[in-house]
């Protein structure tokens, strides 16, 4: 692993979105993708571009101390906790928790900064709780959209430090694993996404994962090896999916024809996953996978340049780190 690599790739980044601009904007509104897709991509841009400025710039000053790198996180967490009020239409809860976590992780890599005030933190989670909390716990269904949601409540209540919200949460994380995975292994909601239905379960089974990293990181129980009551698992899925996508996307059992990658590159999902999955359990069928194509840095949107969710990003580099 080639983690020297790894780490320049998150200082460039870093580097690159140091002269950015905040984005924020009082009303953020993200219309449904399927009903006005131009619409939901140039929304969506905002924070899509301010979250990945902020957490690189947030592990940049974890590498290399820097203040400048931590300030710059700070202008950006601070930019959207002072001047957004609102987020609005179909798509925002969705897109809020798979955005909005990326600015939480970038503000638990500066919470000791002490450029970041108590005031400026407080009002951080003032927004966060008033603002994209409501939209989240509210999301009904219980397709990959919960699965965000719940990533994210895990994300902001660590961050938080409100351990009996967090322990709630994950409760509620095991039903999700159990009732979202079928005894099959694939995801019943996602089965039916005609020809995306390849990315839509990468798409549930990101912020499931990542959600599981951290309750292992925070309370030390270990969901990528617990069985549900119906016998279902993180692995089962994880592999099923890998079954497919290692060559077999012609043998997708629902629509053919399905919206794949190729090739395969550090930009292209689900190798983000897979490389996350492979510290996790040194599976040698998913380090096959992902090891041509390293330093992986996650999945970004061919629209916009910039990341699409913030489940796995730099996973080589935290695979690096022991992280």
């Amino acid at each position: 692993m080639n983690s020297s690599a790894a780490v320049q790739l998150v200082l460039r980044e870093a580097e690159a979105g140091m002269a950015a601009p905040c984005h924020a904007v009082p009303v953020w509104s993200i219309p449904g993708y399927y009903l006005d897709a131009a619409g939901h991509t140039a929304a969506k841009r905002l924070m899509e571009e301010d979250a990945q400025n902020a957490y690189a710039a947030a592990l940049a000053y974890r590498i290399t101390g820097k203040p400048a790198y931590a300030d710059k996180t700070v202008e950006l967490l601070n930019g959207w906790a002072a001047v957004n009020r609102e987020v609005a239409d179909h798509d925002g809860p969705l897109v809020s928790a798979y955005l909005g976590v990326g600015l939480i992780k970038a503000a638990e890599l500066v919470k000791g900064y002490s450029g970041w005030s108590g005031r400026d933190r407080e009002q951080f989670i003032h927004w966060l709780t008033a603002i994209f909390l409501p939209g989240w716990d509210g999301i009904p269904g219980r397709n990959n959209w919960w699965s965000w949601s719940l990533y994210a409540q895990l994300t902001l209540f660590q961050f938080m430090g409100d351990s009996a919200r967090f322990a709630e949460e994950a409760a509620n994380l095991k039903e999700q694993i159990d009732s979202s995975i079928a005894a099959d292994g694939f995801l019943p909601e996602e089965t039916v996404r005609g020809k995306n239905g390849i990315w839509y379960h990468y798409f549930a089974l990101a912020p499931l994962t990542a959600a599981a990293k951290l309750v292992l990181d925070t309370t030390g129980e270990d969901l990528f090896h617990w069985i549900s009551p119906g016998g279902k698992s993180l692995k089962l899925a994880l592999d099923t999916l890998f079954y497919f996508i290692d060559g077999r996307v012609d043998q997708w059992p629902f629509e053919a024809d399905q919206n794949f990658p190729k090739p395969l590159a550090p930009h292209a999902w689900p190798l983000d996953l897979y490389e996350a999955m492979a510290g996790v359990y040194r599976d040698p069928e998913y380090e096959r996978l992902v090891s041509p194509c390293r330093p992986i840095a996650g999945h970004k949107n061919s629209n916009s340049g910039f990341y699409v969710s913030h489940a796995w990003i730099y996973p080589t580099w935290f695979a690096g780190e022991g992280k």
